[in-house]
């Protein structure tokens, strides 16, 4: 089990990270990932079976994790860097021409951690049930976590995954 004072050290400093990334773009959405801050750091820091290096796409023998509400990216990317998968400095490249930390999480930026685009809401919980079923057809007994927002919840695609 992980040290609570370390956990609590960690949320502040993604709290610092995400205020950051908000304010030097003047965009981005800080209410929700800073609302979000405790579920990641415990989920990435206490409970989640994971290795950053090196990162499997197909994420066999690992716990998965999938964010449906990708406008919380920027609490994500923080612990994602702070959680080794990147270098913590990229951060300073949110949502900027070319980098690979933009507004929605997406495969094509190739960014260590996101096996999945984020942002059309709905969509996350049935990925996470597709590769839960996945897991269970192949005999993986590792978990699957998937973060949904409030506002997908009224998506119908949620309700038939």
């Amino acid at each position: 089990m992980a040290d609570i004072n370390k956990l609590t050290e960690l949320c502040a400093q993604v709290r610092r990270d995400i205020v950051r990334m908000v304010f030097n773009v003047q965009s981005g959405h800080p209410g929700g990932s800073l609302g979000c801050t405790e579920f990641f750091v415990a989920l990435y820091g206490n409970v989640l079976k994971h290795s950053a290096k090196p990162f499997r796409m197909e994420g066999r023998n690992q716990d998965l994790f999938f964010l449906s509400n990708g406008h919380i990216s920027p609490v994500w990317y923080s612990v994602l860097a702070r959680s080794g998968y990147f270098p913590v400095s990229e951060l300073n490249t949110f949502r900027k021409i070319n980098s690979r930390l933009q507004g929605h999480p997406a495969t094509h930026e190739g960014l260590p951690g996101v096996r999945v685009a984020s942002g059309s809401l709905g969509q996350g919980m049935s990925v996470a049930i597709g590769a839960a079923l996945s897991k269970r057809l192949n005999d993986d007994r590792r978990w699957v976590f998937c973060l949904t927002g409030d506002g997908e919840l009224e998506e119908g695609q949620c309700w038939e995954a």
